[in-house]
């Protein structure tokens, strides 16, 4: 494993955006390619900022990064960090609760809540476009 200069890790790490990430481009593309419009994005009155919602259906989408929100979160993916243990494991732990708090929230508040992983995104757009359609005719 190459070890980087810490002002480039830096650097690096402050390049990373929480709004209009490439998966969430690539998600607002196929939503919009297949007819699925009028959603919101990162609307502050909902609960969590979902990256997608349709509040007449009361829909919420979230395109979450695989390092990010742990994906398959255990002891190998805790021993993949070398540098600030620590640090990286207790924020990403951080982020899967606040993910089960944010869910647990919606669904209580009537909310359908769909969660795409970054992988699904990128390889079965479609799939997940299908299911956000399905989702909302349920809805109605």
């Amino acid at each position: 494993m190459i070890r980087r200069p810490k002002e480039t890790v830096s650097y690096n790490m402050s390049r990373i955006k929480a709004t209009g990430s490439f998966i969430e481009k690539i998600m607002a593309s196929a939503l919009w390619n297949n007819g699925l419009k009028g959603y919101r994005k990162n609307s502050k009155n909902i609960f969590g900022k979902p990256d997608f919602s349709w509040t007449k259906y009361k829909v919420a989408v979230f395109c979450d990064s695989s390092f990010w929100h742990g994906y398959k979160w255990g002891e190998q993916s805790k021993k993949a960090f070398k540098v600030r243990k620590k640090f990286w494991i207790n924020k990403i732990e951080k982020n899967i609760e606040r993910d089960k708090k944010v869910n647990k929230t919606l669904r209580k508040d009537g909310w359908k809540v769909l969660r795409f992983w970054d992988l699904q995104i990128k390889t079965k757009t479609n799939k997940c476009v299908e299911k956000i359609w399905k989702t909302i005719k349920n809805s109605e």
